[in-house]
């Protein structure tokens, strides 16, 4: 399991919970950095697999009625990575998500990935066959392909010269992958909803 560090110090809000409308709030609180790192990777994971663009994001969210204040922010917080390398983290780790924008970022990833199940899925047979065969991941084009594009977005994203990367990136991206395919279902939207809770 993928767990992600967050301060002590980090402000909580209340995710409310959408069915058909958002009917109520959650009891729980979650960390405001743990929420947007879960969102940001999950985002990332599915940019290194399918190739997301700043453009098709805000399409999106057009498309979803999502505000373009808020599309806008979104694309820019999950997928511009600043020419110079640490304006980007800073970006994301000093602002947090308020619950319109959680929300919005959690109907992109669905929608994203329901738009995009067929490849999930694809992706995720051929991981489970090549771990069934204890063959390597790489020896196939597309877990190659999606791997060394998560590894590099993410070292992008969160390039900090002081920084070591804190756990086996392999190891997340497989996750992470695993994870689209269930947002890319129905229920997808109320699976990432508990998945931020954890």
């Amino acid at each position: 399991m993928v767990t992600f560090a967050s301060p002590n110090n980090a402000k909580t809000f209340v995710l409310p919970e959408k069915q058909d409308d958002i009917q109520s709030l959650l009891t729980q609180t979650v960390p405001l950095d743990k929420i947007r790192t879960k969102l940001e990777m999950t985002l990332l994971a599915l940019n290194s697999l399918i190739g997301i663009n700043y453009e098709s994001i805000v399409r999106v969210a057009s498309k979803l009625n999502i505000p373009a204040k808020i599309a806008d922010e979104l694309a820019f917080s999950a997928l511009v990575v600043g020419k110079e390398k640490g304006e980007k983290q800073v970006v994301s780790q000093n602002q947090s998500l308020t619950v319109k924008e959680a929300q919005s970022f959690m109907l992109i990833i669905c929608h994203l990935a329901k738009q995009n199940q067929a490849l999930i899925r694809r992706a995720v047979a051929l991981m489970e066959q090549m771990s069934s065969q204890n063959s390597k991941f790489q020896s196939v084009t597309l877990l190659r392909e999606y791997l060394d594009n998560f590894k590099k977005v993410y070292q992008d994203y969160y390039w900090n010269p002081e920084n070591t990367i804190p756990y086996d990136l392999e190891t997340l991206a497989l996750k992470l992958l695993v994870d689209l395919l269930f947002y890319s279902a129905p229920q997808g939207y109320n699976r990432l909803l508990s998945s931020l809770k954890s």
